[in-house]
């Protein structure tokens, strides 16, 4: 992740501030006008005492009071417009960054997702956005209404009297310097304490969660005294932390103790002499007294810059991710469904780095497949990161092919033909052109996919059998594809049939439910050509023969490429592929290589299944 300083995240704002300038710029006037009324209100103090009250002008006291309560209306109002418009703008564009991301999101290659946790990615896109909105919007408040008051504030003050303004404003710079030097030594202490309560709380996590190491090895003493030990750490770092924040209040009373005595001798000496009137006292001290509120923001705004600059290193950092090439221009409407893999290899780590070149070879804008090789690519990945290497295989039209061997292998294979990899060296083609001379929509338009992976989304069991063609469907085409995937006893039982909510990833359905409303959504689509990914995991009882009957139905007139995980589905394959170290080492049918006796025959005896779902 690079690193953002606040210049670029100002100008990479900007694009996002741009289309609301107008509201900006309302926010700014009433911003000034605020700052405006503080120092007017503390130059009517002078007035008040020495000319209303002192000399019992009656007349005096009437437009003053009049010009204080126009003072906090105008700030009133200013407040509420300059509050609401700097909170739309910042709204405004929160949506703008989250749609972006959001956009970005669906644009990313899978290898993105694989090696970035879910959880991260909502994280970002729901409360990044968000910090990074406010730190601008309290950035923009401090600097523009706090910064235009102390100036108000400061040029009232030297206009009083220069002399003793100067005094205060040392005197208060004394003060503020030794909160300081007190508040970075209580936020390092801090740092401390947290990195002795995170040793204490690993002592404390090690035992609960290796309780029967615990018990089996005799270790209750040693982890009474690891633990004991920690606590006694922390113990030590809170009372040096808690004897420095008590010393920060005394060290601060008495600095303002010394200060006052020393402006209100030198103030007094001035009355005496005639030089200061009551009244230029009063409204010197209280301008003194409305500067610290805003002083202290100011101080405190490299902290809520440093907040937003942590919160755009990730928002900025997932808008410049490469996005996934599309630079195919084949649009196919519906394929006949022949694939060729020629020479295909596949290194999975160097598909984790290869951002900067899909950066490349899109600029590049060619047909061809990039000329790399895993060993040409020796800086990514060696040889034992191969999971595929040099395969070579057709899948004619409606050809049933199974796939067999190490996960990695078979996995990566399929998943080539959506495009959800790239090969790594060789081509895939499909009816006889490159996958890469497909656009993306075009091509994976004519590919469904299956697997334990394909879940459902928080919606109807309609809305889920639909996806992605939900303006196009209609109740009669999702109830016959419900039908077809044997899920329309289980939806006529839901209270609401084809209109029940599933829950989130389809919580109140059982696995095979689940599986039967994917079959279903793949029927709808009616694509040419079936990944199917075996690895279903555990299916209710009561599924087992229906989910059976519905893949049997979804894999008639298509291309199905399956990772098969039963004996059953090997039986009526067409053809079995075996690799093994990433290569094809036997291909054939299910009744061939059983009776060649060969490493297929073996593993067929000792490691499928035979029976098809467990539970069965």
């Amino acid at each position: 992740m690079r690193i953002i300083t606040s210049r670029q995240l100002c100008l990479r704002l900007m694009r996002y501030i741009a289309p609301y300038w107008d509201a900006l710029i309302l926010a700014l006037i009433c911003m000034m006008a605020m700052a405006a009324t503080v120092p007017m209100l503390v130059a009517l103090v002078q007035p008040m005492l020495d000319g209303a009250i002192a000399a019992k002008n009656l007349e005096l006291m009437r437009l003053i009071l009049l010009g204080t309560v126009g003072l906090f209306a105008v700030r009133g109002v200013a407040g509420q417009i300059g509050t609401y418009a700097i909170t739309w703008v910042g709204d405004k564009m929160t949506v703008d960054l989250r749609t972006e991301m959001f956009d970005k999101l669906l644009i990313l290659p899978s290898c993105y997702y694989a090696g970035h946790p879910s959880g991260g990615l909502v994280s970002t896109v729901t409360s990044g956005a968000s910090q990074v909105t406010r730190a601008f919007t309290d950035f923009v408040t401090v600097m523009v209404k706090d910064s235009f008051t102390v100036l108000g504030l400061l040029g009232w003050m030297l206009y009083l009297n220069w002399e003793l303004s100067l005094l205060m404003l040392l005197m208060a710079s004394v003060i503020l310097l030794i909160m300081r030097i007190v508040t970075e030594r209580l936020h390092g202490m801090g740092l401390e304490v947290g990195q002795t309560t995170e040793g204490f709380t690993r002592a404390v996590q090690d035992s609960v969660e290796n309780h029967l190491v615990v018990k089996l090895h005799g270790g209750k003493k040693y982890e009474h005294q690891r633990m004991r030990e920690q606590a006694e750490v922390v113990s030590r770092f809170v009372m040096k932390r808690m004897a420095m924040a008590s010393l920060c209040v005394p060290l601060a009373q008495i600095a303002t103790a010394v200060a006052l005595a020393v402006i209100i001798y030198v103030s007094g000496q001035q009355a005496f002499a005639d030089e200061m009137t009551a009244g230029g006292f009063a409204s010197l001290t209280a301008a003194m007294l409305m500067l610290i509120v805003p002083v202290t923001r100011i101080g405190g705004v490299r902290q809520v810059l440093q907040s937003g600059l942590i919160a755009a290193e990730s928002v900025f950092s997932l808008l410049d991710q490469v996005a996934e090439p599309d630079n195919g221009t084949i649009i196919i409407e519906r394929a006949q469904g022949e694939l060729r893999f020629e020479q295909v290899s596949f290194c999975q780590d160097w598909e984790k780095n290869i951002h900067a070149d899909l950066e490349v070879s899109s600029k590049a804008n060619t047909e061809a497949s990039p000329k790399v090789s895993p060993k040409a690519n020796s800086g990514f990945c060696g040889e034992a990161c191969l999971v595929l290497r040099d395969i070579t295989l057709t899948i004619q039209p409606y050809e049933m092919v199974a796939l067999v061997g190490f996960r990695d292998s078979t996995a990566a294979l399929a998943n080539m033909v959506p495009r959800f990899v790239n090969p790594t060296s060789g081509k895939i083609l499909l009816d006889g052109h490159d996958l890469k001379s497909f656009k993306l929509a075009s091509l994976r338009a004519n590919v469904s996919l299956i697997s334990a992976e394909t879940t459902l989304f928080s919606d109807t069991i309609a809305a889920n059998i639909a996806y992605g063609a939900t303006c196009r469907a209609t109740e009669a085409n999702i109830t016959a594809a419900a039908h077809a995937a044997h899920a329309s006893e289980f939806i006529r039982e839901m209270p609401e049939g084809l209109q029940t909510l599933v829950g989130e990833q389809g919580v109140q359905l059982t696995n095979g439910q689940r599986l039967r409303i994917v079959i279903a959504r793949v029927l709808l689509k009616n694509s040419p050509i079936l990944v199917l990914d075996e690895a279903f995991g555990a299916i209710d009882y009561e599924s087992v023969h229906h989910v059976k009957a519905a893949l049997d139905a979804v894999m008639q007139g298509r291309t199905t490429l399956v990772i098969a995980n039963s004996s059953s589905t090997l039986e009526k394959a067409d053809r079995v592929v075996l690799l093994d170290k990433g290569r094809i080492i036997e291909i054939g049918s299910h009744q061939e290589l059983f009776a060649r006796g060969g490493a297929y025959a073996r593993l067929a005896r000792t490691c499928l299944n035979q029976n098809y779902p467990r539970g069965e």
